[in-house]
């Protein structure tokens, strides 16, 4: 028999894009695996949608957006209330290759201190290229790139050679976008730590997964498709404010002696990137960088506290599923 596998796909609207990653799900040849979608206060009828499509999901209602940090614990806590062995967290706006689980789960089973393992990932626009196969951090830097990038930043494409059943292999850390979870890692170290709430919260999993001396592995075998982009274009540029913030904060946590340097680093990349902006951006630009710096230093982090109009709801109920993730009063149904 095998073990069982709690598939967690976070939405928060972009219905279309959830329906064909789990139509995509429809095709995968796991044999021992259940669907959780967590409605993260969609407002465009997600869960009746899927209700519709006769499809074989379980939907978790959450009356508010608790981020990605805070909706994907939710689903942890109720892989470990159904006793999965496996969790594996996947974007809405992806799609797989039908044997992508199994290869990840065949991975994760033959390395039994592996928390955290990827499959490499596509761009869904262009499928002979690769978005992730692996990546890098310097936390001395407050950096984390993808290893298929070159050294000036830019976008490498480049298929990763198939064929055969190459060997994992170690990663920095891995992106949240898909990754099978090790429930026993989790239990040891616990979930996301719920004041990222967006973005960055995978390279502090990874980190402390790798401190905790688990292993974090790519399977270059395992294929999906991502559609990179489609959510945060929905956030009305809010991801630099959380790039800044949530980057600063990752320093804070692991760099040590290095935090300043790190900080240094952070605010210059961004204030480049703001100084070759358009002119009429540039100015808002700068304030959402300084409003990320000042929400750092002050310790405010979870939801953006200016956002409330493009991001319903508050910090998400806690930070580890080995706490017992209640869900904030979010609803199970089939």
């Amino acid at each position: 028999m095998k073990p069982l596998v709690t598939i967690v796909i976070v939405v928060w609207n972009g219905i279309e894009d959830t329906l064909e990653c789990l139509k995509s799900l429809s095709a995968d040849r796991y044999p021992n695996k259940e669907i959780l979608v967590v409605d993260n206060g969609s407002t465009d009828g997600t869960a009746e949608r899927i209700r519709e499509e006769g499809l074989q999901v379980c939907v978790v209602r959450c009356p508010l957006n608790l981020g990605f940090t805070g909706g994907n614990n939710v689903g942890l806590g109720e892989a470990q209330r159904r006793g999965a062995k496996y969790a594996f967290l996947l974007n809405n706006d992806t799609t797989l290759e039908p044997d992508a689980l199994a290869l990840l789960v065949d991975a994760a089973e033959s390395r039994s201190g592996a928390a955290l393992l990827s499959p490499v990932m596509h761009y869904y626009d262009a499928p002979g290229a690769v978005w992730f196969s692996g990546a890098m951090l310097s936390l001395s830097r407050g950096e984390a790139l993808h290893q298929n990038l070159s050294p000036e930043g830019s976008r490498v494409l480049f298929p990763v050679e198939s064929g055969g059943n190459p060997s994992a292999y170690s990663s920095d850390w891995v992106s949240g976008c898909a990754m099978l979870v090790n429930m026993n890692a989790v239990e040891q170290v616990g979930g996301f730590d719920d004041r990222f709430f967006l973005t960055w919260e995978d390279v502090d999993w990874c980190v402390r997964m790798r401190r905790a001396n688990w292993s974090v592995l790519v399977v270059p075998s395992a294929r999906i498709y991502h559609k990179c982009g489609r959510s945060g274009a929905r956030l009305n540029g809010v991801h630099r404010y959380y790039a800044v913030r949530n980057s600063l904060l990752l320093a804070a946590k692991h760099a040590g002696f290095f935090y300043a340097t790190a900080l240094l680093c952070v605010l210059g990349r961004h204030l480049r990137t703001a100084l070759r902006s358009e002119q009429a951006e540039r100015r808002q630009n700068f304030a959402t960088i300084f409003e990320g710096l000042k929400d750092h230093l002050l310790g405010r982090y979870g939801r953006r506290p200016s956002a409330k109009s493009s991001l319903r709801g508050s910090t998400s109920p806690g930070l580890a599923a080995s706490e017992g993730i209640k869900g904030n009063e979010c609803a199970l149904s089939k």
